[in-house]
Formats: structure tokens, sequence, C-alpha cells
């Protein structure tokens, strides 16, 4: 009965982010810059519950070892995190 009910809610809310924009700006999610020109970002970092550690790991993952060798990190709407360096 609760797995029917949780696909009944998730095909109405795609039917109607379709086609309400509002809704749409609801659960549309968008890129989250995490750290920029080499300063981790506070705020967004509590905001999308993302922690320093795992963006040190993700700057690790694309070959730098230090926050000030990347121009930017972030957060995709997929929930991966891109590293963009300098």
């Amino acid at each position: 009965m609760a797995l029917a009910l949780l696909v009944c809610l998730q095909d109405a809310i795609t039917w109607l982010s379709v086609r309400v924009p509002t809704v749409q700006d609801l659960v549309r999610s968008e890129p989250t810059p995490l750290l920029h020109e080499g300063r981790l970002l506070d705020g967004a970092l509590k905001r999308q519950r993302v922690t320093q550690d795992e963006v040190r790991a993700a700057l690790r993952q694309g070959g730098l070892d230090d926050p000030a060798s990347a121009r930017s990190v972030v957060l995709e709407t997929d929930g991966s995190l891109t590293v963009i360096p300098r």
C-alpha cells in the first residue's frame, strides 16, 4: 500500500511539474557552487548538506590537492560534484 502511494505521489508531482511552472520551480534544482576561487562557500554547503570533507574528496579525485588550485566546485543537479581547475 505504501509503495503504491509513493508511486502515485511521484506520478502526480511529475505531471504537475510539467504543466505548472510554480510546481516546476519548487521541485527543480539548479547547480550550486560550493567553492569559488579557492574559498568554501559555507552557506551553500549548509543549504545543500555537503561537508567540507566531501568537497576536498572531489578535489582529490579531480587531481587537485589544494582548494586554492580550483576555480570552483559545483554541486550538479544529479548530486555529483564537478571540479573546475584554474
